[in-house]
Order: C-alpha cells, then structure tokens, then sequence
C-alpha cells in the first residue's frame, strides 16, 4: 500500500495583511480551506487558509525568488469571500482598494487579475517547477517496501 502524504493546514503564517504587499508584481493564492463565519476575538468572520507567495518586485519574479507564506489567514471580508470557490486550486492575483460606499468608512481591498501576460506566465513557470521539484524529491526517495 502506497501512503499518500498530504499537509494539514495549519495559520502558521500569519494573517494577511494587504498594506504590506499591495504594491506587489503577483501574488499566487492557493487556497487550502475556507470558513464561513468563524468565530474570532472580533466576533465571526468569513476566513480562508492560504498558501501565499509573494512575488514583492520584477526582480524577485525574474530571479525565482518570492516571499512564501504557508498557511496565511485571510479574514478581509472581501477577499475571503472571493477565496470561497477556489478551495484546492490556485489563482495570480494583484492588491486594490476601491473607494467606500458609505461616507467615512474604510476603503475596501479587493483581488485583481494580473493582466500582463509575462508576469502570469513567469508566475506559473514558477508554480511548475516548484512541483517538479517536489515530484523530483519524492521520487528520489528510498523505498523501504
């Protein structure tokens, strides 16, 4: 019988906070869980566990080296929600705000595509031969059957 390894989702890598990386180049989401309404000190809110990686500036995408979160805490009501329907897959995103509707309340983040074609592909090249490396180490592995 072969094993088949998986990683439980653990919030070991914090919570996200998009001010600190709203200027970044492509960000790739690959969404591990999502709760409606759990219960936090604030009260329930949607949440989603995330495994972030953070592509900061042009030249960390072209190097290959990101910013990796593993399990990230995505609690902005917004972007949680958007998060719902992509449990078990990925997607390449960007940081906006969009002005509030109600007079003195706080500009709201949302998800944007990336829509230059190079930073998608790089970001996906990325995300590619990180698996085949994973695929490559699990490979070389002894057998012990």
């Amino acid at each position: 019988m072969t094993l088949n390894f998986v990683e439980i989702p653990t919030a070991g890598g914090g919570w996200l906070k998009p001010a600190e990386i709203k200027d970044a180049v492509a960000l790739l989401i690959e969404v591990n869980s999502y709760e409606p309404q759990r219960p936090t000190p604030n009260g329930p809110k949607d949440s989603a566990l995330c495994d972030v990686t953070v592509f900061k500036t042009p030249e960390s995408l072209a190097s290959r080296t990101p910013e990796v979160n593993k399990g990230m805490r995505i609690e902005q009501t917004l972007l949680a929600r958007d998060l719902e329907k992509v449990v078990g897959n990925a997607t390449i995103v960007k940081l906006d705000q969009v002005p509030p509707k109600r007079p003195g309340a706080h500009p709201a983040w949302v998800w944007r595509p990336v829509n230059d074609a190079t930073v998608r592909q790089a970001v996906i090249e990325y995300a590619q031969a990180r698996e085949a490396a994973v695929n490559a180490a699990v490979a070389d592995a002894p057998d012990f059957d």
